[in-house]
């Protein structure tokens, strides 16, 4: 049993199997991926992608070695800056927020696994290949395949926000559409140089595990609910690996000593995400409020409008972490 436990804590196996699995579901059944399309955002509001993200106010305290709630609260006031631009950069102009959104999203998934997968050490053509191609398989696929369910989200939350719903510019969905097809053939093309770029540097094993990636990302995006298949991803591969990086950087952790086990430091990591992760569930509140419910999908939805307001300064903290030193 512990030997499949530590096989789990690799950069690897869990992703691969949350996209096999996701992946196969949708290829043989497109219909069940409707019905259940906003449970991966549900699930990753406690495991995963809610909490690694709301892990932001410790890392930048401990980054920054802060130490009691005013000087946290003073060191993460840009932050809480940015995340006030992206509220009313929504709230004024909602298409180029959305299209703003989709690309860092595209930047913020591919150098995220870039970094677990080891790309980052491969050289510049291997990174930016892996970096760029991995978020255009996934969002730009969904996007030439299911424009209309794809854009379904964005379209509620810029109705919900915006303060001219009808008057403010949004992207035609038949020209997104084209753009996306454009994107998702050259992230293709980019997956193949980038593999071709590992290759080169001797690392075969690796640059063939990564096409598999990127063709299990490609087939949950053709046959399932684009919802469904950017929740998988996002709970699965993205916020599962980010999570992992927490866990094996010592800075983060400390004090006190650390655990030796891997998966006891996740879970500290999502203790460390409660100060944040409380006050972000109760934003949720208005947001559904806003969005006139409070079914399944639309706490998915408010979920993405809250990522829309946080992915930005998030991005930018991520910068800032150092290499990991824990195994």
């Amino acid at each position: 049993m512990g030997v499949r436990w530590v096989f789990f804590s690799g950069a690897r196996p869990w992703p691969c199997l949350v996209l096999a699995t996701a992946s196969l579901l949708g290829f043989l059944n497109p219909q069940i991926t409707i019905i259940i399309a906003p449970w991966p955002f549900l699930l990753a509001l406690a495991l995963f992608g809610m909490p690694h993200g709301a892990a932001d106010w410790s890392i930048e305290s401990k980054l920054m070695h802060r130490r009691g709630f005013i000087a946290r609260l003073f060191g993460f006031k840009n932050y809480l800056l940015w995340m006030l631009a992206c509220t009313l950069l929504i709230a004024l102009a909602p298409g180029f927020a959305i299209l703003g959104f989709l690309l860092l999203t595209v930047f913020h998934f591919g150098m995220a696994d870039a970094n677990a997968v080891g790309a980052d050490e491969d050289g510049f053509v291997a990174r930016w290949a892996l970096v760029i191609s991995r978020g255009l398989l996934l969002l730009s696929t969904a996007f030439a395949l299911h424009a209309q369910e794809a854009w379904r989200p964005f379209s509620q939350i810029a109705q919900a926000i915006s303060l001219w719903p009808q008057s403010s510019w949004m992207p035609n969905i038949v020209y997104l559409a084209q753009l996306a097809t454009i994107g998702m053939v050259f992230g293709g093309l980019l997956a193949f140089f980038g593999c071709v770029a590992r290759m080169m540097r001797g690392h075969w094993r690796e640059a063939i595990q990564d096409m598999c990636e990127h063709s299990l990302v490609v087939v949950l995006a053709v046959f399932s609910d684009p919802l469904f298949a950017i929740g998988c991803f996002f709970i699965g591969v993205h916020a599962f690996r980010h999570t992992r990086r927490l866990a094996q950087t010592r800075i983060i952790l400390e004090p006190p000593a650390c655990h030796p086990n891997f998966w006891a430091r996740v879970i500290h990591v999502h203790f460390l995400s409660l100060p944040l992760l409380l006050p972000t569930a109760a934003c949720l509140l208005p947001l559904c409020w806003m969005l006139g419910s409070f079914d399944a999908r639309t706490i998915a939805v408010s979920s993405i409008a809250f990522y829309m307001i946080t992915t930005l300064p998030h991005h930018l903290l991520g910068l800032k972490l150092p290499a990991v030193d824990l195994r």
